[in-house]
């Protein structure tokens, strides 16, 4: 996590130079046979006051953009790269990055293959369904829309959490912007300061016990750390408890009985994959999980993970998470990526050389890492929520020499 907070001042610098050149990002196109669909829902938990403001009326809203197998749309344009909110999400990131509002506008003319609202694909059986959480700030719902375009495309249905003020922002679709809450940040960024000395220590340690303890002073020292953790918990499980209403058309909408609520997937990348790891653990709808370069704290920390998970981590933090991976007592996988930083596991990854240069990405080239943190997570869930034999989880194959690959469990010997 201070890794990432130190690699954000990188990236302002970065930008800062470059704020004026273009920008020549091109989002894979999914290898999956479905086209892809993207909405937006407004979703209210009347049950929690929201502890962000100060008016007691208020209670934790969220948005939340969801990609799923779409039908062909005759003569539709597909969405910008972020979604309709792509300039208005770049101003925002410009802002909070201290840089010129028009940094990240050229981004607003790179085309996704998402269609606003299109129809459901008509397939006979409900789809899987995959729930997403992004990394703190500046993390925000639609950071990973290259892998959330992959999944729809396979026949998943995605749904990202926009974790409301300690996501760049969240526009709703009246207009409304929430912006990030400047004064969590900086407690949390402070925390991060103070455990900055620990969590080297803890990532380097290779003993169990020592690992051990480490994570648990981290804990005791960064208390807004597992504050944060349970509130972004509450939203998915929250989250989740509205999909049960949609499927049974509680209102009206498209995804009445196409949802497989027994076949749900949780994930995330940094501070969201350790969310994924915390709900995996707390919450039996969750049927597996997956990590993307966050360090795991919560329940985990003194109870092992009892569904199947992965990890997936950047090469500088290759052992941060050896201690849960080791724990679990269900299938379990550890994959490194070898080149890589902790922005490349997110759309970041396929911006600039520059961003190579700044020390900001590692060096794996941007479509490659895609390419392998794509596979790796399409796998996973292939396997564990639609029961597909994937060869990919039982060892690492020729053409993959950056991965460095380990699994236990009953599953994994197969």
């Amino acid at each position: 996590m201070t890794k990432l907070l130190s690699a954000t001042v990188l990236l302002v610098l970065l930008i800062a130079t470059t704020a004026t050149s273009q920008w020549t990002v091109k989002l894979p196109q999914p290898t999956g046979p479905y086209q892809i669909g993207t909405t937006s829902l407004a979703l209210v938990d009347e049950t929690r006051p929201e502890v962000f403001t100060d008016d007691p009326k208020d209670h934790r809203e969220l948005l939340v953009r969801c990609w799923y197998p779409a039908q062909p749309v005759a003569g539709a344009k597909p969405e910008p790269f972020w979604g309709k909110d792509t300039k208005e999400i770049g101003s925002l990131l410009a802002q909070f990055m201290r840089l010129p509002k028009t940094a990240f506008d050229d981004l607003a003319l790179v085309q996704s293959h998402a269609y606003t609202d299109a129809p459901l694909s008509k397939s006979k059986s409900p789809y899987p369904v995959l729930v997403f959480s992004h990394g703190y700030i500046p993390g925000f719902l639609s950071q990973n829309t290259a892998q959330m375009e992959e999944l729809a495309s396979h026949g998943y249905v995605v749904f990202s959490i926009g974790h409301s003020y300690e996501t760049v922002a969240n526009i709703f679709p009246d207009g409304r912007v929430v912006p990030f809450s400047q004064t969590r940040f900086m407690t949390f960024a402070q925390g991060a300061g103070k455990a900055t000395v620990l969590v080297t220590k803890y990532t380097a340690a290779t003993d169990p016990t020592e690992k051990d303890a480490l994570i648990k002073r981290i804990v005791a020292d960064w208390p807004v750390l597992e504050e944060s953790l349970r509130i972004w918990t509450a939203d998915v499980r929250f989250v989740l408890s509205e999909l049960e209403k949609m499927k049974s058309n509680k209102p009206k909408n498209m995804f009445a009985g196409k949802l497989d609520l027994k076949r749900i997937g949780i994930f995330g990348m940094s501070f969201g994959g350790a969310a994924a790891g915390q709900v995996c653990a707390v919450d039996k709808r969750c049927r597996a999980g997956i990590n993307l370069d966050g360090l795991q704290s919560g329940d985990l920390i003194d109870r092992p993970m009892e569904r199947p998970f992965m990890f997936m981590q950047s090469e500088g933090a290759g052992n941060i998470n050896r201690l849960f991976f080791e724990r679990a007592k269900n299938d379990a996988y550890y994959v490194v990526v070898k080149g890589t930083k902790h922005f490349n596991y997110s759309d970041f990854s396929m911006f600039s050389p520059d961003y190579q240069k700044a020390g900001i990405l590692g060096s794996i080239e941007g479509a490659r890492m895609e390419g392998i943190m794509n596979g790796y997570v399409l796998a996973f869930f292939d396997r564990y929520l639609k029961g597909k034999d994937t060869p990919l989880l039982k060892g690492v194959p020729a053409n993959y020499p950056e991965v460095e690959f380990n699994s236990h469990g009953r599953q994994t010997k197969r």
